[in-house]
C-alpha cells in the first residue's frame, strides 16, 4: 500500500509541475528581457480620435496619434503574448486590444484598423533592406473590409505590381522609380475595378508601405507609411 501511495503522490506532483509549466507558457506579456524589437504604430482607423498605444503595460505612444499618422520606430522588449492596447487620447479605457508575438532584432508595424465596434489590430514584420540605387522600396498591405478579400494591383500602364494579395496580408517589397506611383486595384477573381489612386512624391532611397483601408466599396482609400 505504501508503494502505491508513494507512486500516486509522485504522479500528482509531476502533473502539477506540467500544468504549471503549461500555464506559464500561456501567460500574457511573456517578455524577452534580453531581446529587443523596433515597433512603429499607425492609426489607420478612419472614424477614430487621437490614440495612445501601450504594449505590455508600457506606454509607447502617449497620445496624439491621429488617423493616417504613424509614430517613429520605438525600441522595446521582444516577447510573446504581448498585450497591445489602443486608447483614446486622455482616456484609461481600452479602445481595442490584441496579443502580439514579437521576435527579437526584428522590426514591426502595428495598425489600428476598422471603425467603431469593428476596430482591429493587425501587425506585420517590416523589411528595412535598402532599395536599389535611385529607387524607392514599396510593399502593399490589404486592410480593407470593403474591398474584395483578394485583390490585385497594377500600375497606371496596366502592368502587374501584385498578382494577388489577401485581406490582412502584405505583399513582398519591390523597387520603383521615384515620383508618382499610379495604382489600379481590382478584384482578383472577377477582374472588376476597386479603384484608381495616385501616390505622389515617392523618394529614392526611402522604404514605404502602402496600406489599403475602407469599410465599404464607397470609402476605400490608400495611404502610405514611410519606414526610414
Amino acid at each position: 500500500m505504501g508503494r502505491i501511495s508513494f507512486s500516486g503522490k509522485l504522479l500528482t506532483g509531476t502533473a502539477i509541475l506540467a500544468f504549471a509549466a503549461l500555464m506559464s507558457s500561456c501567460e500574457k506579456n511573456d517578455i524577452d528581457e534580453d531581446g529587443y524589437v523596433n515597433v512603429k504604430v499607425v492609426n489607420a482607423s478612419p472614424d477614430s480620435i487621437a490614440k495612445s498605444f501601450t504594449l505590455a503595460n508600457t506606454v509607447l505612444v502617449s497620445g496624439g496619434l491621429n488617423f493616417t499618422e504613424s509614430s517613429n520606430y520605438i525600441n522595446t522588449n521582444a516577447g510573446s503574448r504581448l498585450v497591445a492596447e489602443f486608447k483614446n487620447e486622455g482616456s484609461t479605457s481600452v479602445y481595442e486590444s490584441a496579443e502580439l508575438l514579437l521576435v527579437r532584432t526584428l522590426s514591426y508595424t502595428v495598425y489600428l484598423i476598422g471603425e467603431g465596434g469593428d476596430a482591429k489590430i493587425k501587425y506585420f514584420q517590416d523589411d528595412l533592406s535598402s532599395p536599389g540605387s535611385g529607387k524607392a522600396s514599396v510593399n502593399f498591405v490589404h486592410l480593407s473590409e470593403g474591398a474584395p478579400s483578394n485583390i490585385k494591383i497594377k500600375n497606371g500602364n496596366g502592368d502587374n505590381l501584385v498578382e494577388n494579395i489577401t485581406r490582412y496580408t502584405q505583399s513582398t517589397y519591390k523597387d520603383f522609380a521615384p515620383g508618382t506611383l499610379s495604382l489600379q486595384i481590382s478584384n482578383t477573381a472577377l477582374n472588376s475595378s476597386v479603384g484608381t489612386f495616385d501616390l505622389p512624391d515617392l523618394v529614392a532611397g526611402k522604404i514605404y508601405t502602402i496600406y489599403i483601408i475602407g469599410s465599404s466599396s464607397s470609402n476605400i482609400s490608400v495611404h502610405e507609411v514611410v519606414h526610414n
